[in-house]
């Protein structure tokens, strides 16, 4: 048998059912784009040239094969040797475990409350759909139950089949995905993140209650407040992603740098009127933003996190 020769050459495509069963998933790595996973891909195929060999096992070099090979970038390494099982009316059926990791493209604009699509790609190498037909094995499109990442909820996968155009040949070549939703668990981002930095803006907001007289209490309390984030900022920067572009955290911190800034310059200000005897204005000034703060902190965070 020529193994460099599809079944029915010449003929209608050759159809390969293909799957992939996710075993586990250990790391979803946000800066280098990237998945760690253990899989098992399921191909099967009717070669009529092994009829008659029910039950047979032959390496994968000894029969005709789709030679599938991923799309996404990365290193994977296969698990179990290259061998193939023929059943009835030449079925072929092929498994092969690959543990590793691959890349796919994903941005984190709505970070720490994103969910992405986790994708696997393969194609058939050197084969146009006028050779090889892919198709969805459904029975071997799953998860297992119980995965290894702790920081992600990972949906029910699904397989699907696409078609592209060969850059150079112009011929259509199919592809198959599996694809599974995973969403971000955040529980840990708002306790260690979002609720002390709240916390350091409201401590921000005491000053609008120190009479303006005082103003090295209400000057202290302002520097206080400003200080804080900033050691807060740089003790956060270790577990937030580096990107070169905004998330919504990014600029809720930001933002929220920003108000417990102009406290700051509120309290600098009224101060200041205080020292040219307009102590009337500048505790006006602290009765509006009483409130005037709260309400452009609860806005910024309507605007970041729920428009």
């Amino acid at each position: 048998m020529k193994t460099g020769e599809r079944p029915g050459a010449g003929g209608a495509p050759t159809k390969v059912a293909v799957g992939i069963v996710l075993a586990d998933m250990t790391e979803i790595d946000d800066v280098k784009q990237q998945f760690t996973a253990d899989f098992i891909m399921h191909e099967t195929w009717t070669d009529p040239r092994l009829k008659g060999l029910d039950g047979c096992r032959f390496n994968l070099e000894q029969v005709w094969s789709p030679r599938l090979d991923f799309v996404n970038s990365g290193r994977v390494f296969p698990g179990f040797p290259p061998r193939v099982a023929v059943g009835p009316d030449g079925m072929v059926h092929y498994v092969q475990r690959y543990r590793g990791s691959l890349s796919f493209r994903h941005r984190l604009d709505e970070f720490p409350f994103d969910q992405h699509i986790i994708g696997i790609a393969v194609v058939p190498v050197g084969s146009s759909l006028l050779e090889v037909e892919l198709t969805v094995d459904e029975k071997n499109t799953s998860r297992v139950k119980e995965l290894t990442i702790p920081d992600w909820t990972l949906g029910v996968p699904r397989g699907r089949v696409s078609t592209f155009e060969h850059p150079q040949t112009g011929l259509g070549i199919a592809q198959y995905h599996f694809e599974i939703s995973a969403k971000r668990r955040y529980e840990y981002y708002l306790w260690k993140v979002l609720v002390p930095l709240m916390l350091i803006v409201a401590m921000s907001w005491s000053v609008f209650w120190i009479n303006p007289a005082q103003f090295g209490p209400q000057i202290g309390m302002s520097a206080t407040s400003m200080l804080t984030l900033i050691a807060f900022q740089f003790a956060m920067a270790g577990i937030l992603p580096r990107l070169y572009y905004f998330t919504e955290l990014d600029g809720f911190i930001t933002a929220s740098t920003g108000l417990v800034f102009l406290a700051l310059v509120e309290a600098l200000t009224t101060a200041y009127l205080v020292s040219v005897d307009r102590k009337e204005l500048a505790l006006r000034m602290d009765r509006v933003c009483r409130w005037a703060f709260p309400l452009a902190f609860l806005g910024l965070v309507i605007g970041i996190f729920v428009l």
